[in-house]
């Protein structure tokens, strides 16, 4: 499933999932999920491949790869609330970043994530408020450290919760 006509961003297919047909149908879009790959693309492509990890993948050089047809149901955001929302699989496009959660992303790569997100936020009419980060909305289950449910366990694109990033981001 490519873009409509007139999006702004080129997706490659080069690492579509085979896993994406057997994916069930999202039956609502109320967020988007951004992630970083906390590895280099080549490795970090193949195992999202493999997996059915994510839609999209915004490589270093700005390069976008569709894994899960953006329909579909990706599994990326594992354990995850909110705003009373749990699996936030079953309503989310997730976006993956190659890089490091405590590293800057290239021009490139904000270039092409604003592309992206214009077109998702467009297609599916999620405000910029509802774009979050996975250590945004991860959270970690009681333990003996914790009695409760409990946020912190991740620290996946925690960068882009920062306004001036997500400014640039789009």
């Amino acid at each position: 499933a490519a873009m409509p006509a007139g999006a702004a961003v080129s997706i490659s297919g080069a690492y579509f999932s085979p896993k994406s047909s057997r994916r069930p149908l999202r039956k609502s879009t109320r967020f988007i999920i951004l992630h970083t790959t906390e590895g280099p693309a080549r490795g970090s492509l193949e195992k999202l491949r493999a997996n059915g990890e994510c839609h999209y993948v915004v490589d270093r050089d700005g390069r976008v790869y569709r894994i899960i047809d953006r329909r579909r149901v990706a599994f990326h955001a594992g354990r995850s609330m909110w705003d009373g929302q749990t699996d936030l699989d079953s309503c989310s496009v997730g976006i993956e970043i190659v890089g490091y959660h405590d590293r800057e992303f290239t021009q490139v790569q904000y270039r092409a994530l604003r592309e992206l997100l214009a077109d998702l936020k467009r297609i599916y009419r999620v405000p910029d408020e509802r774009v979050l980060t996975h250590s945004m909305v991860a959270y970690g289950v009681p333990n003996r450290w914790h009695s409760r449910s409990h946020r912190g366990r991740k620290r996946c694109c925690m960068l882009m919760a920062d306004p001036a990033r997500r400014r640039r981001a789009g």
